[in-house]
């Protein structure tokens, strides 16, 4: 069964704050307080994540992400937007990955970045 989502549900999804998904689903985020990114204009943010068992050190620069625990030839070591991040961090697919940032706005409708 496929399913198609409406550009309005993929533009909310799109603005869903990564750590309102990661905490939606049940993944542990700690914000490296000492972290200086190489270029401070940027306001980049490096967060320690733990799911499943799996640990990720990601490097967040607005909407997009790196997870430096990759080495760095890795494909898909990283991405841009909430969907990818998803995707990067459950190993799920794309419907299912939207599905669960829509799961997220739900449940926290107001929460911020």
């Amino acid at each position: 069964m496929t399913h198609t989502f409406s550009p309005a549900e993929i533009a909310r999804v799109s603005s869903v704050p990564f750590r309102t998904v990661l905490e939606h689903l049940g993944a542990h985020v700690k914000q490296f307080k000492d972290y200086t990114p190489l270029d401070p204009s940027r306001c980049s943010v490096r967060l320690q994540v733990g799911y499943h068992g799996r640990d990720y050190r990601l490097v967040v620069t607005g909407e997009k992400f790196v997870n430096e625990l990759q080495p760095l030839d890795t494909q898909n070591r990283g991405g841009s937007g909430t969907i990818d991040l998803v995707i990067n961090i459950t190993g799920l697919g794309f419907v299912q990955s939207v599905k669960n940032c829509l799961d997220a706005i739900k449940a926290k409708p107001k929460a911020g970045r």
